[in-house]
């Protein structure tokens, strides 16, 4: 049977398109991973922006669908949860790493409901072959403001890489957020602090 060309060409582009967000191609270069992932967000926010303003769930899906997979939710909320992690439960421990997920997915979406034509410029590929863990650094351009400097921690998971830790001019979303929970623990308990996450989350998801 002879493929017609537009179909021959459509399914050229959905091979490559497989290629370039397999693990494969992200274990030979956790550079392309970002690259990727950023590029698919700008993609979506760009056709999406109209629904965006009218809805924020919106973005929170498209954070969720495309960003989120490609972080280690469960070692970036053990690491938020520092030395509390010694003393909860396991089980304890697995629901704030549910409700923390979820507020990465909050906190990301507020960042990206404000996109206007911002785009990424990324800085030399690190040495990642025979490495644990690597930073991807790239530079936020803004048309109307100073860059903004992003750098990826990033972590060997099997065949691909995760992200454990994102630095915004220098700030870690980690640490901060140990600095903001760490107390609230301490001072509350676990269990107050995973109620309250899990309010404002399901308040966010019915766009309240």
């Amino acid at each position: 049977m002879k493929i017609k060309p537009n179909l021959y060409t459509l399914l050229i582009i959905m091979l490559l398109s497989s290629l370039i967000n397999s693990p494969i191609l992200a274990e030979e270069n956790p550079l392309t991973l970002i690259k990727n992932v950023s590029s698919v967000m700008i993609d979506q926010l760009t056709l999406k922006q109209k629904d965006i303003a009218n809805d924020s769930t919106v973005v929170m899906d498209i954070v969720e669908q495309i960003l989120i997979p490609h972080f280690a939710s469960n070692t970036i909320a053990r690491k938020v949860l520092g030395k509390h992690a010694r003393t909860i439960t396991d089980e304890q421990q697995q629901q704030f790493a549910d409700a923390f997920r979820y507020y990465m997915i909050r906190f990301y979406s507020k960042a990206f409901a404000s996109y206007t034509n911002q785009s990424f410029e990324y800085l030399e590929a690190p040495e990642f072959l025979d490495e644990k863990r690597v930073t991807v650094k790239t530079l936020l351009i803004q048309p109307t403001a100073q860059s903004v400097a992003i750098d990826y921690k990033m972590q060997r998971s099997g065949d691909s890489w995760k992200i454990i830790d994102i630095y915004i001019e220098g700030i870690s979303l980690v640490i901060s957020n140990r600095s903001q929970f760490g107390p609230q623990i301490s001072r509350d308990g676990i269990e107050t602090v995973i109620a309250k996450l899990d309010y404002k989350n399901k308040k966010a998801q019915t766009n309240d």
